[in-house]
């Protein structure tokens, strides 16, 4: 039977647990490393608007500032304020849906969203900044055509390197990337697509590295993504899973660090966060025993809460909707709990972000459609 929708008293309840994606960086300061990555945005959100503190230092508000730039998220993105974590200590769970508009889920906009932000995740920062530099005193119009450009090669290289990983034209990357920086305030360091169009260049791994200081540069956190898209959710928990086994292995990780000293995007970086950075991943030097690494795993999945949306009012129908998405977090913490058992996941920091949706399949089509794929 379907469920009625809540009375008043309940409807605030609901509402007050659901917040806009938020990717307000002017509280970021610095403060002591430590294992868990979710314990360190918290203080980091928990200090006072004027983002002073005795310990901020340039290099951190350097790295700060290369994770803006995605305010466009939150009137798309709404996150379910859940604080309990899975069964593991190590784990931290993230729940966010696509906001609604007139009873409807956004999705399409959302994609055409993604589609956008093709441009910094695909191209490297040196040539986002050469074209910052061509705009200096050109006309508006000159302008405009120039980025249709940028945005045009961005399409392509993805467009080239999912052909050439043998991968569908995938959206999940970049929604992995989106949440790593506007959540986790963690920017990118690798871009991966820029090397899987060169077929001498193995980048088999995680789908997107990350990075962050800590305690003042006396930590360096690394943030591997990975990201599910699956009709079933069981699948995508399951696929996730495995894949960050692979992950921490050895070998791949050892991989993964010699794509960061080789191919590191360190344009425009100050001299002395660049040798840091590659100081922390020197095996020989002291610093590489404060390197920590996080796992992070997009789980996006079609839901069937949104089935039984059906006679719900259209202004109730976005709170119950993440009442029903709340009410699915237990299982879901189950669920992954048991897929990193399964594939002997060991203990590390890990965040797991789920993105229910009506049709995963839908979206992927949206998407594809977007950026002009063909098979």
């Amino acid at each position: 039977m379907l469920k009625m929708a809540p009375r008043l008293p309940e409807l605030r309840r609901w509402l007050s647990r659901i917040q806009p994606l938020t990717t307000d960086t002017r509280h970021l300061a610095v403060v002591p490393a430590s294992n868990s990555l979710e314990a360190d945005v918290e203080r980091r959100d928990s200090m006072d608007d004027s983002g002073d503190s005795a310990g901020t230092i340039d290099l951190d508000n350097f790295v700060s500032s290369l994770a803006t730039g995605h305010d466009d998220l939150g009137p798309r993105l709404r996150t379910i304020v859940n604080r309990s974590s899975s069964g593991r200590s190590d784990v931290s769970v993230h729940a966010h849906y696509v906001a609604f508009r007139g009873g409807r889920p956004t999705v399409e906009d959302f994609v055409d969203i993604l589609v956008t932000k093709l441009v910094g995740f695909c191209l490297p920062r040196r040539e986002l900044r050469k074209a910052q530099e061509r705009w200096v005193g050109m006309p508006a119009a000159k302008v405009m055509e120039d980025a249709v450009r940028l945005h045009r090669r961005a399409v392509d290289l993805f467009k080239k390197a999912n052909r050439e990983t043998n991968r569908n034209g995938e959206f999940g990357e970049v929604i992995t990337y989106l949440l790593i920086e506007s959540v986790l305030r963690a920017p990118q360091l690798v871009a991966k697509m820029s090397l899987k169009t060169n077929s001498q260049m193995p980048v088999h791994g995680s789908d997107g590295i990350h990075f962050r200081l800590e305690d003042s540069a006396g930590a360096l956190r690394l943030l591997w993504g990975e990201s599910k898209c699956y009709q079933s959710v069981g699948d995508a928990i399951m696929k996730a899973a495995e894949s960050v086994a692979e992950n921490v292995e050895n070998d791949k990780m050892a991989h993964e660090l010699f794509l960061i000293e080789q191919h590191a995007d360190l344009d425009g970086f100050p001299e002395e966060l660049s040798a840091a950075i590659l100081d922390f991943l020197d095996p020989y030097n002291e610093k590489s025993n404060q390197r920590l690494d996080t796992s992070v795993m997009l789980i996006a999945f079609d839901f069937d809460a949104f089935a039984k949306l059906e006679g719900v009012a259209p202004d109730k129908m976005e709170a119950v909707f993440a009442e029903h998405l709340e009410n699915a977090l237990p299982d879901l913490k189950a669920r992954i709990d048991a897929a990193l058992e399964k594939h002997a996941v060991p203990v590390h920091d890990l965040h797991v972000f789920f993105l229910p949706v009506p049709s995963v399949a839908a979206m992927r089509e949206r998407f594809q459609t977007q950026i002009g794929w063909t098979a």
